[in-house]
C-alpha cells in the first residue's frame, strides 16, 4: 500500500542564515543564548541574540550539520543579524552567509532531514531546503499553542527572553557559560524575578486584537500580542494573575488563560 508523502509548506517571510567552518559552533556558543555544542543532526532548538541589557535583539530556530549551523530567522532581521554576528566573529574560522537559495520548511508530519519543533510538542516538523510548492504561515499553529513570534508578538529589544518563554523550550543554555546579556537573565533567574510570561488565551468568540488589555476586575494583568480565531497570546504578569479573584476578560469577553506547569514561577526558577 502506497503512503501519501507529507505535505511540506514554505514558511513565508523566513530566511536561512548559515554559520560554517571549524570554529562556527564556538563562535555562536559565546554569543547566542542556546547551547549549540550539544545540538545534533535531526534536532532543532530555539535561540536568541541578546542586547547587553538582556533584551532580545533577534531570535531564530537552530539546526546543525557537522561544522555548519543553520539559523531559520525572520526575514526582516536576517541582514542585521548577519552583520551583528560578523562583528563578533573577529578572527574565528567561520563564514556567515545569507542563503537566498534555501527556504524554511514545515509540515505536520516528518519529512527528509526535518526535526520536530520542541515548542510545539512534536506536532510540527521544521526543516531547510528548496522552496516547497505552497507558502503557509505558521501563525495559526503558533498562536493555538501559545508560541510568541518575533515581529508579530514583540520587536527588537522589547522583551527579555524569559518573557517569551525561550528558556522553557531549551533556548537558553544556563550551564554553557557566558554569552551576550547572560549576566542579566541569569540574575533574573537566580533571584526569581521572572514575572512576565507569554500565555495562551482561549475565547468563546473571536479573540480580541493585538493591544487589547487583559483585565481581572479593575486590575490590568497583561496585554494581547497576537490573535487568530478563538485563540490569542498575551504577555501576562503572573503575580497579578495569581492574585486575581475575578475571571480574566479582554475585549468584553471572558477568557481562559492556560498556565502550563513549566511556566509557573517556581518551575522556571528551577529549570536549568
Amino acid at each position: 500500500m502506497e503512503t501519501t508523502p507529507p505535505r511540506i509548506h514554505t514558511a513565508p517571510a523566513r530566511t536561512i542564515l548559515s554559520v560554517s567552518g571549524p570554529e562556527a559552533r564556538a563562535l555562536l556558543q559565546r554569543v547566542i543564548t542556546a547551547d549549540v555544542e550539544t545540538l545534533e543532526a535531526g534536532q532543532c532548538r530555539p535561540g536568541g541574540l541578546l542586547t547587553p541589557q538582556g533584551k532580545l535583539a533577534a531570535d531564530f530556530l537552530l539546526f546543525a550539520d557537522g561544522e555548519t549551523v543553520w539559523l531559520d530567522v525572520p526575514g526582516a532581521t536576517a541582514e542585521t543579524l548577519a552583520k551583528r554576528l560578523s562583528m563578533f566573529r573577529l578572527r574565528a574560522k567561520a563564514e556567515i552567509v545569507i542563503n537566498t537559495d534555501l527556504a524554511a520548511l514545515w509540515s505536520e508530519h516528518p519529512f527528509d532531514n526535518s526535526a520536530p519543533d520542541p515548542r510545539l510538542g512534536g506536532g510540527v516538523h521544521r526543516g531547510i531546503g528548496e522552496e516547497a510548492g505552497d507558502s503557509v504561515s505558521l501563525d495559526a499553529v503558533e498562536i493555538l499553542h501559545g508560541i510568541p513570534a518575533f515581529g508579530r508578538d514583540y520587536g527588537e529589544a522589547e522583551v527579555f527572553p524569559t518573557d517569551v518563554n525561550l528558556d522553557v523550550y531549551g533556548g537558553i543554555g544556563w550551564k554553557k557559560g557566558c554569552f551576550i546579556g547572560q549576566e542579566v537573565v541569569s540574575r533574573m533567574k537566580r533571584r526569581g524575578t521572572i514575572r512576565k510570561r507569554s500565555l495562551s488565551l482561549s475565547f468563546s468568540g473571536d479573540a480580541p486584537a493585538s493591544g487589547t488589555p487583559v483585565m481581572a476586575g479593575t486590575s490590568t494583568i497583561g496585554e494581547i500580542t497576537s490573535s487568530h480565531g478563538h485563540h490569542a497570546i498575551a504577555l501576562i504578569r503572573l503575580d497579578r494573575l495569581e492574585a486575581a479573584s475575578e475571571t480574566p476578560r479582554a475585549g468584553g469577553q471572558e477568557c481562559v488563560i492556560a498556565v502550563p506547569d513549566a511556566l509557573r514561577p517556581d518551575a522556571a526558577a528551577e529549570k536549568v
